[in-house]
């Protein structure tokens, strides 16, 4: 089983230099090989050349090309030739993704014909696809190795890592990358590790939670534990800021200027504003990107310390279904808010990671019916009804709460597993809410019932 472990990187300013020297070399070559790649495009479409299609859309064609670009630019020779041999490969799985789009085989996001990149506002990440080979890891000292100067002599760089792989038990390194986001690098190591066996015996603790976007979660388990999994509280605060900024940053359009290139061709030019608001936009996305994950795997983590078995409802966001009169505005906001995707993706590495279990459940009508009765209402419950009384039996009952509830029945159904008694499960014996305050994960007791 693969895994991957990010730690920071840390280097003195000489060392800082010379990566980011690295960064940009490899970044150049990108631009140059697409650049030949346009060219190759053009004179295919006019001669059917099966020559330029070997180089053009083949996986290593424009690799290929690097040793003679390597006689003509002797610079490149300061970057190591595997970060060089990955940019050509990079290129032409970008080409070949293009190439299933237009075939309708990428399965997916569609994408676009490759594009030119800038270094400055995404830097080039160096990729050592290969165990051991142009780099060395010694406890928390790492050893990169270069390219060769003009002298023919072998160039290194080295740095330190803010943990040893040793504290990690059982992986075997299978390759490297280096990669600086906002000003800070990271060494990203992939990672084998032996694969856990999964227990064979039936699960003894089990919780079927129900996501939604009012809070993130609520579970229930077979001790009659309800639990609600708050939303993180910084979710709210930081996409407020984020929308603020990005409002202030689309304000600096209209102070564009039109350029010219030497070759002719026009573009507009962003003001000094628009690039100053625009590095701050990135790093809130970055930082959410990276609290959002911290959270998500805290919660799964959480989960599976405490139980055999996570089951979750195989819910459809309201957004994504056809007729519900959002917008597309509407829709992004809901997107960026939500964590139930992720929460599912999550779950399912961390079971197969720990050797425990997880599956999904069908939701079909499991809000409208009653948990303890079976009792269906005829009319759905709009969003905002949280609470409702069913109209059999008279108990009162939290929607999400019930409707975990059913999860939970219908998972028992699934392994073929019965409850005791009727075959139904008893009351709710306590109710508690998870929050996470930056810190870690703490419960509160909420009710006993």
């Amino acid at each position: 089983m693969e895994s991957v472990i990010k730690l920071k990187l840390n280097l003195d300013e000489e060392s800082r230099q010379v990566i980011e020297g690295q960064s940009r070399i490899c970044n150049w070559l990108y631009n140059n090989l697409l650049q030949q790649a346009n060219q190759l495009r053009e004179q295919y479409r006019e001669t059917q050349s099966q020559d330029i299609a070997k180089t053009l859309y083949t996986k290593r064609g424009l690799r290929n090309l690097i040793p003679e670009m390597k006689k003509e630019h002797p610079f490149l020779r300061t970057v190591h030739s595997s970060p060089m041999k990955n940019v050509g490969l990079r290129v032409s799985e970008s080409i070949q993704a293009y190439q299933q789009t237009r075939k309708g085989k990428r399965k997916g996001n569609q994408t676009g014909w490759p594009r030119f990149r800038s270094n400055k506002v995404k830097p080039f990440s160096l990729l050592y696809d290969e165990p051991n080979k142009g780099f060395k890891l010694d406890g928390k000292k790492l050893r990169l190795s270069l390219g060769s100067s003009e002298k023919g002599k072998r160039l290194y760089v080295e740095g330190s890592v803010e943990k040893s792989l040793q504290e990690f038990s059982d992986v075997e390194i299978r390759q490297l990358r280096i990669k600086e986001e906002l000003g800070q690098f990271f060494a990203i190591f992939t990672v084998k590790r032996p694969d856990p066996s999964p227990k064979t015996t039936q699960p003894r603790k089990i919780i079927a939670l129900d996501p939604n976007h009012k809070n993130l979660s609520w579970g229930v388990d077979l001790e009659g534990v309800s639990t609600e999994i708050r939303n993180p509280w910084f979710m709210k605060q930081l996409q407020k800021r984020i929308n603020q900024v990005k409002s202030k940053r689309d304000k600096c359009e209209k102070k564009s200027t039109l350029c010219t290139t030497e070759q002719g061709k026009e573009y507009w030019k962003p003001s000094r504003r628009w690039v100053y608001l625009d590095r701050i936009l990135n790093r809130l996305h970055w930082q959410r990107r990276e609290q959002t994950k911290a959270f998500i795997y805290g919660v799964a983590h959480f989960l599976y310390r405490r139980y055999d078995l996570v089951s979750i409802g195989n819910y459809t966001p309201l957004f994504l279904r056809a007729g519900t009169g959002l917008t597309r505005n509407m829709k992004r906001e809901m997107f960026n808010q939500s964590l139930i995707g992720r929460l599912k993706k999550t779950l399912e590495w961390v079971a197969k990671k720990s050797g425990k279990q997880f599956m999904e459940w069908d939701e079909y009508c499991s809000t409208k019916t009653c948990s303890y009765c079976q009792h269906q209402l005829v009319v759905s419950l709009q969003p905002s009804v949280r609470k409702w009384e069913c109209p059999s039996c008279s108990r009162n009952l939290i929607r999400d709460e019930n409707a975990a509830r059913n999860g939970l029945m219908r998972t028992l159904e699934s392994i073929k597993e019965s409850s005791p008694g009727s075959g139904h499960l008893g009351e709710i014996s306590s109710r508690c809410t998870v929050r996470f305050d930056g810190l870690g994960f703490h419960t509160v007791l909420s009710g006993v019932c």
